[in-house]
């Protein structure tokens, strides 16, 4: 049961997920043949129980994540993972985010914990299962990770980088950390979120690092683990995949029938490219294509023979980088993974790779949508039951529900829904009493019915206006409350950073998390505070 702090709103009652997702979670892609697996509990303990990963993967693995973390100390929790991965029958369930500043918005911190928490639910005698964190440190796009919104302020760190951004040294942020400290102030109650922040940035060399010890400040003691794909040795168990991608354009061919079935009804989040890789350097990550001589990066800075491709795929893969299509893939081969968890536009484009995996021969994870976490006052709540409103309604239309309180409230008739029939009616007498005397009289009375319903649409929207000044404050209060949990109209999780609810006394945003049920469950969570 959940707790009394924590609200569920059906998923079924509210225009929430893209029209893919929401039959992705309520079972109609699978009764339409566009998937062929349940979203439920069933289908992820059939996945733990059929994953095979190979004693070779398994141990460079731990080799690799022990190397990455070597500069650090590790947790007992964070070794136990280590340890417990060694194990054959250990297998992983992963999420993974770009390298935002500060981690980004809400929906960082909560998608980790529902990680965490599906990792206990699923562990069992028989399989462990770790919780592992996947930093997209070869993304190039920086203006989509420069900047946050703490305190209702928009930190920006200003420039332009076109190289994977896990590389961006840790001095390029000085100015942004002390802004960040500035806005934090000197209060007693941010001490420890800004030691945190201000040690992540000052220990790590760039802003993989910094991301690594900023999660590992949040939950090294949950056991997570965190990887870097930005890694030789990792790259080289992708060479195979890279020679297929290139010379038989495999992510594309594969995933055409896949992407097809889904166009049919829905919006497609991904079109594969026929070759969906990158040439990486420190200040470039630039797409290769196919040309008629071999290939060459859209900018035209390089280009390869066949020959040449096939060295340098073989000699130095550390240079070639998937693209959001194949990026699962290598997840998959690197990690013994049995979900991947990720946002409704992560998951869209996860539900077109299925063909993909197989073409490959690479098991399939199940792709788990994120629960979604909304956080409001609980004296808003209460606002809210005296004016016999719901949380669902605020996710709807806001002039309808505004328009449908303000009718609910008022003492006087507003509506002249009575009236509108009666014209109607009074009309439908004059239409056939005109068209008795004249046929070319039905345009006429048509005409001034036409005008009479409009105008009396009208008058009653003056009605309505008129009702909605004298419940002014109580509609502002509407107005203001949809704005706390969809600023400017997108989900507060994708605006607002978790900072500030870390640092609010008045909730404990760990605890509400996990008591907020399983990420399986197909609801959205409401947190009271």
């Amino acid at each position: 049961m959940l707790p009394n702090k924590t609200m569920s709103i059906d998923i079924n009652k509210v225009n929430f997920y893209p029209p893919l997702i929401q039959d992705y979670l309520n079972g109609s892609l699978l009764k339409n043949g566009i998937v062929n697996w349940e979203y439920s509990k069933y289908e992820l303990r059939s996945k733990i129980e059929n994953r095979s990963f190979s004693s070779d993967s398994r141990k460079l693995l731990v080799e690799r994540l022990r190397i990455q973390n070597s500069g650090f100390v590790l947790t007992s929790q964070e070794e136990d993972s280590l340890i417990a991965l060694e194990n054959e029958s250990t297998l992983t369930i992963t999420t993974g985010h770009q390298l935002t500043l500060l981690g980004g918005p809400l929906f960082f911190y909560s998608k980790i914990l529902d990680v965490i928490k599906l990792c206990k639910e699923m562990t069992t005698s028989q399989n462990r299962i770790i919780p592992v964190f996947w930093m997209a440190s070869e993304d190039h796009d920086f203006e989509e990770i420069s900047s946050v919104n703490l305190f209702g302020k928009k930190l920006s760190c200003p420039g332009e980088n076109k190289g994977p951004v896990g590389r961006i040294k840790s001095e390029y942020f000085n100015d942004f950390l002390n802004e960040v400290n500035f806005v934090l102030g000197d209060s007693e109650r941010f001490n420890k979120i800004k030691t945190s922040i201000t040690n992540s940035f000052k220990e790590g060399v760039n802003l993989a690092e910094i991301t690594r010890l900023l999660v590992r400040s949040l939950f090294a003691n949950e056991g997570l683990l965190i990887i870097d794909g930005d890694d030789l040795e990792f790259k080289k168990q992708l060479i195979p995949i890279f020679k297929q991608e290139l010379f038989e354009e495999k992510a594309f061919k594969s995933s055409e029938t896949q992407i097809s079935k889904i166009a049919q009804t829905y919006k497609v989040q991904v079109n594969p490219r026929k070759i969906n890789l990158f040439y990486l350097e420190d200040e470039l990550r630039v797409r290769i294509e196919r040309v008629a001589d071999g290939f060459k990066t859209v900018d035209d800075q390089y280009s390869w023979s066949d020959e040449e491709m096939n060295y340098l795929i073989k000699s130095k893969p550390e240079i070639i980088s998937p693209n959001v299509i194949l990026r699962p893939v290598y997840q998959e081969i690197v990690l013994p993974n049995v979900a991947y968890v990720g946002g409704a536009g992560e998951i869209a484009y996860w539900l077109e790779l299925a063909n993909t995996f197989e073409s490959f021969n690479i098991q399939f994870p199940l792709p788990v949508v994120r629960k979604s976490y909304f956080l409001i006052q609980e004296k808003l709540t209460e606002w809210l039951d005296t004016h016999e409103l719901t949380i669902d309604q605020l996710f709807g239309d806001v002039d309808a529900l505004i328009n449908k309180f303000t009718k609910s409230i008022s003492t006087d008739i507003i509506s002249l829904d009575l009236e509108l029939t009666n014209i109607c009616k009074f009309y439908e007498e004059l239409l056939l009493r005109g068209k008795a005397i004249s046929p070319q009289l039905e345009k006429v009375v048509l005409g001034e019915k036409k005008r009479a319903v409009s105008a009396l649409r009208n008058l009653e929207k003056r009605f309505l206006n008129a009702e909605k000044q004298k419940h002014e404050v109580a509609i502002t209060k509407i107005k203001n409350l949809i704005h706390k949990i969809f600023p400017n109209g997108s989900p507060m999780e994708r605006v607002d950073s978790y900072f500030p609810f870390l640092v609010n006394p008045a909730l404990d945003l760990k605890k509400e998390i996990e008591n907020a049920g399983s990420v399986l469950d197909i609801n959205i969570s409401l947190i009271k505070y």
